[in-house]
C-alpha cells in the first residue's frame, strides 16, 4: 500500500488543523499517510510557505480546500488554482456559499457522487467525518480495502453547559435558571462543541453565574444548510432566545466572527438576497467576544491586538451586525496531535462577563431609577472649548436628551430651557480650567472628592505596569494634577441621576515639554480617579460620550482586542459606552467602538450652504461679468476704465497671487487674467460652507432644511443624477460646461457661463423652497417641475422623486439619534448603519442614528477609486512640471484610517499609480488580491519614490494595506530599470551606500533603506505638533520638526512593527519635493481641525528644518469627484478664507449656536498659528481680517463677549501670541486695539469668575 498525501487548506479563517489529531490517531494505527495543513492568511503574506505548499499540492493525492465564503478571501488563489489544475490528484474546494459552490464544482476530476459525499463530510465537520475523508481517500486513492462510514450528522444547535448532559433540551435547561438573576445568552460555533473544544466557553459560563447572572450557551452553525440540517443562526435566535416577540435573554454574547446577519442568508453578490437583521427582533445588546487562532504570548507581545484576517472576522464583519467589540477571550494552543485547541484568557473572560452583565441590568433598571453620565469634551483643558464635538450644537444636544430622559421617567431635578442656560449652569460649577479659581473655589464648586485613601484603594487594584507608568509620569498617587488639599476634584454638576461633566484632562498641556522626546506618557491620577467617581460614587450605569470625539479611546494600548493593561480597558472598565458621533468621521468612530466598546449614534452633518459672493467679492463678481460683457461687445472704453477697477479692487483684496500674478502687479498685467479672476470668484462662490451646527435628534428646519436637501443632491447619487445637472439640462445647457468654463459666453443665449451656473443654481434652490412648502409631496412636486420646466426631463423628475422618497424622509429621520440614544440606555439594541460623507453623492448614507460601520479592508482600494486615486495624484505631478519645470523624485503623503474608509482608498490608489502599480482584483470584483507593475510605456513618466507618515489608526486598522504598500516597495525596488525611470531604485542605492560607509550590513542596510512607511509609536497616537501649538510650548519650527520626528520615526511594514529610525526618518523627510495631503469633501477644511496642520504642517516642518527648504505643499480636494482639484496649501488656506471664513453666511450660522459657535473662532485663530507656525503660509491680510472681522467689529466682538468671552480672549491672545513670534507684524495701532480687546475680556473673565 502506498502512502497516501493530502493537503488540508482553510481559506479565510485559521482552522486548516481540525483534521490533525484523526490524522495523527490513523498513522498511529499504521496507515501510511501524510497530511499538510495550510491557513490562507499565511500563505497571503509569506511566499516562501506559498512556494512549499505548491510543491506539497503538486506531489498531493487528494487537495481540499475548504473556503469560509468565496475565493477572494485566498489572495493566491488565482496562482494556486493554476498549480493544483497540473496535479494528478484530486482537488476538492468546498464552500456553503451556493453560487460559489457551482463555481468551484468543475475542478474536482472526480464523480458527482464523490463530490457530493465529500461536501457532506466538509459540511457535517466533526472527528469522525475528517476521519471518514481520509479513510475515503484511503480508499479512492490509495486502494487500501478500508470500511468508510457514512457522513455522520451531529447537532447543529442546541443548548450547552458544562454541568449538563450533553444532550439537554432547552426547556428543561430553562427550568434551571434563576428568574431573579439577568440571562445571557452566548452563541458560539457548532464545531467547537462537537470537538469539546469549549474551554473558553465554560470559562464565560462560570464567570457570568459567578459575578450574579445566568448563563444561556447556545452552539450554532451560522447558514441555514439541507446538507447538515442547521436551522441557521436567525432561527437560533428565535427560538431559543425568544419567546414570541420577546427576549428571554438580557444581552447576547457572541463568539463566532463575520457577519451573522449576513450568513443567515448568504451569497456571493451574484443574486440579490432579502437579509433580515433578526438581531433588531430580539433588541437586546450584542457584544462580540473573539476566540483567536494564534497563542496567548503572541498576542499579548502584539501591539496591533489583531491580525489583517482577524480585523476582518472578529471585528469589521460583526460591525455590520451592530455588534458591540469587547475583547479577546480566548487563544489558540497546539496540542501533542497537532490539533488546536483554545484556552481561554482569565481577566479577558472577566471583562466580557461583566460588560454583558453591567448592560443587562442597565436594562433591568427602571429609568426612575437609572443613573446615568454624561460627558462633554473639553480639549485643551480651556473654558472657550467646553463642549467641543465635530460639527454638534454639544449643549442644545445635551438639553435635548435630558428632555428626551425627563420624558420616559428619569430622576432630574431640572431641564434647561436651552443650551444658554445650561452653559451658565456648567460654568457656575468646576470645569478642567481652574485658572481663575483658588483652592477654596475648587473645593466649594467641584461636584465631588476622591480621598487620598480611596484613591489609592483603587489604584492598588490595577495592572502593576499601569501603576508604574503613572507614577513614572505623574508621581505617586494621588499626584498634584486637580489635588486640593490631598483630594482629587471631580468637576462638572449633579442634576437628580445625571451627572453632567467632562472628560478628564489627558495632561499633556501640563508636560507638552516632554513631547518632545517621549511618546510614552499616560493619562494623570486624576483620569483614572474620575471614571472610578463616576462609577463606584456617583453609581453611573451608563456614560454618554457626547460628540466627536474624546481622549479615552486614544489612551496607549493595543488597536483592539485590548489586554487589561491597556489604558481604555483600565480606565472604563465595563460600564456600557453609549457614543453620540457625527456620521462624516468613520475611523475616529470606530476607534470608539474598538477601543472603548461604544455604541455610536451617529448624527447628521450640519447644513451645508452654497457660499455665493459677499462685500468686495460681491462686487468684484458684478464688475468682471461686465467687464467679460463690454469686452464681448467690443466697448473698449468701457474695458479699460471696468479693468482699472478690477486692478484696484483685486490689489485691495490681495487677491492678486491667488490668481497667478505677483503682488506687485500692474494693471496692464491684471488685465491679462480677467478671465482667471472671474473663474476663480466663481469657483468661491460655487464652494459648499457649513451653516452652524447640528442638534442631537433635531431635523434642519426652514432654510437649513432646504441647505440640507440642496447639498444632499448636488452631486449624482448612485444613477440618480445631480438635482442641478437635471436642471441644467432642462434648461438645454450642459453642467460640467459651465462650471469648467465660466468666462466664456454661452454662443447661442450670449451670456455668461458663470451667470448661467449661477441661475441653475438658483433654480435648484428656489425648487427646493417650493418642494419644502409643500411638504415633499411627490405629486404637488412633481406639478411644481411641469410648471417650471414644461420641457422637463426624465432626469429630472427621477431627482424630485428621489427626494420625496427618500432623502426627505431620511433627513426626517434625523429624530432616531435621540430616540435610539434612548434605547441604548434601555439597553436595547441600536441598529447598524454605514457611514462616510453624505454631500459626495452618498445621501443613501441616511437616516442617521445608527450604530456605524465602516469598510472591509480587503475591497481598499475599490475600482471607482483606482480611478479618481489616479487622476488626483496626475494633478499634483502636472503641478509640480508646472512650478519647478520636472517630476517629482520624492513625495511625502499624509495617510488617514478615516480618510481611506470614506473614500474606499483614493489615497492607496494615490500611492500605487505614483510608484507604477495596479491593484489586482478579485474575480468578483470586491477583493484587492494582489499588486501588478504598470510598464513604463504605459505610465508615461518615471517612478515616483513615496514616503507615507499614517496615523496610528491606520496603523491599527488597515495592516493589511501596510503590508500591501510595503510589498510594493520592495517590488518597484527589484526592477531592472534605470534610475532616471525609477527614482525609488536611485535613492536606495543612495541611501544603502550612506549606511555602509556608517558601517551597517549590507542586509541591515538595506532593509532600513528600504522603509517608506512610517507612524506613531507602537500602541500610542499623535504627532505632538498640537500639543505644543495649543500650548504655546514651542520657540521654533525646529521644535516642532524634532517632536514630529520623535512621534512619527517609527518603522512600519512586513518585517517592521514600529521600530524607531530617527536617522531613515530625517534623512527620507529632508528629501521630500511635495508634501499631500487630500480631503475628500467640504464639511471639514484645512481651517476646521487641528489634524491637518498637525501631520501634514508637521511634515512641511520637517522639510524646512531637516532640509532647508519649503516644499511645494498640496491638498487634493475630491469633494466632487468629476471635478478634482489639487491646490497648494497656501492656496487652499486663501480659498478656504475667502469661501467660510470671512463669509457673513459662515458667521450668521455660527451665532445661532452662542458659546458652541463661539467656540469655532476661537479654533479658528489657533489653527492659523499652528499653519503658519508649521508651513508659513498665513499672510498679512489673513491675520487683519479676522482680527477686523471678529474683534474691531462691534456687533460681533459684543455677540463674542456675551456668548463665550473665553473664546474671545483665546483669539487675541492668539494674534498676540502670532505679533510675538514675528508670523505677523501688524501697525502699533492694530497691537495696541488688540492688547486693548485681550485685556478688557480678561477683566470680564474675572468678573465673571467672582
Amino acid at each position: 500500500m502506498r502512502k497516501v498525501k493530502i493537503v488540508n487548506i482553510a481559506a479565510g479563517a485559521r482552522d486548516s488543523a481540525v483534521i490533525m489529531p484523526v490524522a495523527k490517531c490513523l498513522e498511529e494505527q499504521g496507515f501510511k499517510l501524510e497530511v499538510q495543513t495550510a491557513d490562507s492568511e499565511d500563505l497571503d503574506v509569506n511566499e516562501k510557505k506559498f512556494l512549499e505548499l505548491i510543491k506539497q499540492v503538486k506531489e498531493a493525492d487528494l487537495i481540499i480546500v475548504r473556503l469560509h465564503s468565496d475565493t477572494s478571501h485566498f489572495k493566491k488563489w488565482g496562482r494556486f488554482e493554476e498549480a493544483a489544475k497540473l496535479t494528478k490528484g484530486l482537488l476538492f474546494v468546498d464552500s456553503h456559499m451556493e453560487e460559489v459552490a457551482r463555481e468551484v464544482r468543475p475542478l474536482f476530476k472526480g464523480s458527482d457522487e464523490e463530490y457530493d459525499l465529500l461536501r457532506r463530510y466538509v459540511e457535517l465537520g466533526g472527528d469522525e467525518n475528517n476521519r471518514a475523508i481520509i479513510l475515503w481517500a484511503l480508499r479512492r486513492i490509495g486502494g487500501l480495502d478500508v470500511e468508510v462510514p457514512e457522513p455522520r450528522r451531529q447537532r447543529t444547535e442546541g443548548v450547552y453547559h458544562p454541568d449538563q448532559p450533553r444532550d439537554i433540551e432547552l426547556l428543561d435547561y430553562l427550568a434551571t435558571l434563576d428568574p431573579s438573576r439577568p440571562t445571557i445568552g452566548i452563541l458560539f460555533f457548532q464545531g467547537y462543541w462537537s470537538s469539546k473544544n469549549v474551554e473558553p466557553v465554560d470559562a464565560l459560563v462560570r464567570e457570568l453565574e459567578r459575578i450574579g447572572a445566568n448563563a444561556l450557551p447556545v452552539f450554532f452553525i451560522a447558514s441555514p444548510s439541507t446538507v447538515s440540517g442547521s436551522i441557521g443562526i436567525r432561527k437560533v435566535v428565535e427560538e431559543y432566545f425568544m419567546e414570541g416577540d420577546l427576549p428571554r435573554v438580557d444581552a447576547v454574547i457572541l463568539n463566532m466572527g463575520f457577519s451573522q446577519v449576513s450568513l443567515s442568508n448568504p451569497s456571493d453578490g451574484s443574486v440579490k438576497r432579502t437579509i433580515h437583521n433578526f438581531f433588531k427582533d430580539l433588541n437586546v445588546p450584542v457584544l462580540q467576544a473573539m476566540t483567536l487562532w494564534r497563542s496567548r504570548a503572541d498576542w499579548e507581545e502584539s501591539t496591533f491586538g489583531l491580525g489583517a484576517i482577524e480585523i476582518s472576522t472578529n471585528v469589521v464583519w460583526p460591525e455590520y451586525d451592530g455588534q458591540i467589540i469587547t475583547v479577546s477571550i480566548g487563544c489558540a494552543t497546539i496540542d501533542a496531535d497537532g490539533g488546536q485547541h483554545f484556552v481561554p484568557i482569565p481577566d479577558r473572560i472577566n471583562r466580557v462577563a461583566t460588560m454583558a452583565k453591567a448592560w443587562a441590568d442597565l436594562g433591568r433598571t427602571p429609568p426612575s431609577q437609572r443613573k446615568v453620565a454624561i460627558l462633554l469634551y473639553m480639549y485643551p483643558p480651556k473654558n472657550d472649548r467646553v463642549g467641543g464635538a465635530a460639527g454638534l450644537d454639544t449643549f442644545e444636544s445635551v438639553v435635548a436628551v435630558l428632555r428626551a430622559m425627563k420624558k420616559v421617567g428619569y430622576s432630574l431635578e431640572r431641564v434647561p430651557e436651552n443650551g444658554r442656560e445650561l452653559v451658565d449652569e456648567i460654568m457656575s460649577g468646576l470645569t478642567n480650567d481652574t485658572e481663575w479659581l483658588s483652592p477654596q473655589d475648587m473645593k466649594q464648586r467641584a461636584a465631588g472628592f476622591v480621598e487620598g485613601s480611596q484613591y489609592k484603594a483603587w489604584f492598588d487594584a490595577i495592572p502593576q505596569a499601569a501603576q508604574q507608568a503613572i507614577c513614572r509620569d505623574w508621581g505617586n498617587p494621588p499626584g498634584e494634577l486637580y489635588n486640593v488639599e490631598g483630594r482629587l476634584i471631580i468637576p462638572g454638576v449633579r442634576n437628580g441621576n445625571v451627572f453632567i461633566g467632562f472628560q478628564p484632562n489627558r495632561g499633556f498641556h501640563e508636560q507638552a515639554e516632554t513631547l518632545y522626546h517621549s511618546t510614552e506618557m499616560v493619562m494623570p491620577h486624576q483620569y483614572l480617579a474620575y471614571y472610578r467617581w463616576l462609577k463606584d460614587v456617583f453609581g453611573t450605569q451608563a456614560i454618554i460620550h457626547m460628540g466627536c470625539h474624546g481622549t479615552l479611546e486614544w489612551l496607549p494600548g493595543k488597536g483592539v482586542g485590548l489586554s487589561e493593561k491597556c489604558y481604555p480597558d483600565v480606565v472604563l472598565g465595563s460600564i456600557p459606552n453609549l457614543n453620540p458621533y457625527i456620521m462624516e468621521n468613520p475611523g475616529e468612530g470606530i476607534q470608539a467602538k474598538r477601543r472603548s466598546a461604544a455604541v455610536i449614534l451617529d448624527h447628521l452633518i450640519p447644513a451645508m450652504t452654497r457660499a455665493d459672493s459677499y462685500e468686495d467679492l460681491m462686487e468684484l463678481d458684478s464688475i468682471l461679468q461686465a467687464y467679460l460683457h463690454a469686452l464681448n461687445g467690443g466697448q473698449a472704453e468701457k474695458v479699460a476704465m471696468l479693468a482699472e477697477r478690477i486692478h484696484n479692487l483685486v490689489k485691495s483684496m490681495s487677491m492678486l497671487e491667488e490668481v497667478g500674478l505677483s503682488a506687485d502687479a500692474s494693471a496692464e498685467a491684471t488685465a491679462t487674467r480677467i478671465d482667471a479672476i472671474y473663474d476663480y470668484v466663481v469657483e468661491l462662490k460655487d464652494a459648499l460652507i457649513k451653516d452652524g451646527l447640528h442638534i442631537l435628534g433635531k431635523p434642519p428646519e426652514g432654510e437649513r432644511l432646504e441647505e440640507m436637501i440642496y447639498s444632499l443632491t448636488r452631486l449624482q447619487n448612485g444613477s440618480v443624477p445631480s438635482f442641478r445637472t437635471a436642471i441644467a439640462k432642462a434648461k438645454g445647457l450642459d453642467l460640467l460646461d459651465l462650471q469648467d468654463h465660466p468666462s466664456e459666453l454661452h454662443a447661442q443665449l450670449g451670456t455668461l457661463k458663470g451667470t448661467l451656473l449661477d441661475k441653475v443654481d438658483l433654480d435648484c434652490r428656489s425648487l427646493i423652497k417650493e418642494m419644502r412648502v409643500c411638504n415633499f409631496n411627490k405629486n404637488r412636486c412633481y406639478s411644481i417641475i411641469s410648471e417650471r420646466f414644461p420641457n422637463s426631463n426624465e432626469h429630472l423628475n427621477e431627482v424630485v422623486g428621489f427626494i420625496c422618497d427618500q432623502v426627505f424622509p431620511n433627513v426626517m429621520s434625523a429624530t432616531d439619534e435621540i430616540d435610539n440614544l434612548m434605547l441604548g440606555l434601555d439597553a436595547g439594541y441600536v441598529p447598524p448603519g454605514p457611514s462616510g460623507c453624505p454631500t459626495r453623492g452618498n445621501a443613501h448614507l441616511l437616516p442617521s442614528g445608527r450604530n456605524f460601520y465602516s469598510i472591509d479592508p480587503n475591497s481598499i482600494p475599490g475600482q471607482a477609486c483606482w480611478e479618481v486615486g489616479r487622476k488626483m495624484a496626475d494633478l499634483m505631478i502636472d503641478r509640480h512640471v508646472k512650478d519647478m519645470g520636472c517630476y517629482p523624485k520624492n513625495v511625502g503623503i499624509v495617510i488617514w484610517a478615516t480618510d481611506t474608509m470614506k473614500t474606499g482608498g483614493d489615497d492607496i490608489a494615490y500611492i500605487l499609480w505614483l510608484m507604477g502599480l495596479r491593484p489586482r482584483w478579485s474575480a468578483t470584483g470586491s477583493r484587492v488580491v494582489g499588486l501588478d507593475v504598470i510598464p513604463l510605456s504605459e505610465l508615461g513618466r518615471p517612478r515616483i519614490d513615496v514616503t507615507l507618515r499614517i496615523s496610528g489608526l491606520f496603523r491599527d486598522t488597515f495592516p493589511n494595506l501596510i503590508e500591501m504598500i510595503d510589498e510594493g516597495v520592495e517590488t518597484i525596488a527589484s526592477l531592472d530599470e534605470s534610475e532616471e525611470q525609477n527614482y525609488l531604485v536611485k535613492h536606495l542605492r543612495e541611501d544603502i551606500q550612506k549606511s555602509l560607509l556608517k558601517g551597517l550590513a549590507p542586509k541591515e542596510a538595506r532593509a532600513r533603506a528600504m522603509v517608506r512607511i512610517f507612524g506613531d509609536p507602537p500602541g500610542g497616537h499623535g504627532a505632538g505638533v498640537d500639543v505644543l501649538i495649543e500650548s504655546s510650548k514651542w520657540s521654533t519650527t525646529e521644535d516642532l520638526a524634532e517632536t514630529y520626528a520623535t512621534w512619527g520615526c517609527h518603522a512600519y511594514g512586513r518585517d517592521w512593527k514600529g521600530e524607531k529610525v530617527p536617522e531613515e526618518f530625517r534623512d527620507r523627510f529632508a528629501q521630500l519635493d511635495v508634501t499631500v495631503k487630500n480631503h475628500e469633501d467640504r464639511e471639514f477644511d484645512l481651517l476646521d481641525i487641528d489634524d491637518d496642520y498637525t501631520m501634514l504642517g508637521g511634515m512641511n516642518s520637517c522639510v524646512r528644518a531637516f532640509g532647508g527648504r519649503k516644499p511645494l505643499s498640496i491638498m487634493g480636494d475630491s469633494s466632487d469627484p468629476q471635478r478634482l482639484k489639487a491646490r497648494t496649501v497656501e492656496e487652499e488656506s486663501k480659498f478656504v478664507f475667502r469661501s467660510r471664513v470671512l463669509n457673513p453666511k459662515w458667521l450668521e450660522g455660527l451665532k445661532q449656536h452662542g458659546f458652541r459657535g463661539a467656540m469655532e473662532l476661537s479654533k479658528l485663530t489657533e489653527y492659523m498659528l499652528g499653519w503658519d507656525a508649521t508651513s508659513d503660509v498665513i499672510e498679512p491680510w489673513m491675520y487683519e481680517s479676522v482680527t477686523e472681522h471678529f474683534l474691531l467689529d462691534e456687533e460681533n466682538r459684543k455677540w463674542l463677549e456675551e456668548s463665550n468671552p473665553y473664546a474671545l480672549r483665546e483669539m487675541a491672545s492668539r494674534l498676540l501670541e502670532a505679533v510675538q513670534r514675528g508670523l505677523w507684524e501688524p501697525d502699533e495701532e492694530m497691537k495696541e486695539k488688540l492688547r486693548c480687546i485681550y485685556l478688557d475680556a480678561e477683566t470680564l473673565l474675572e468678573e465673571v469668575n467672582e
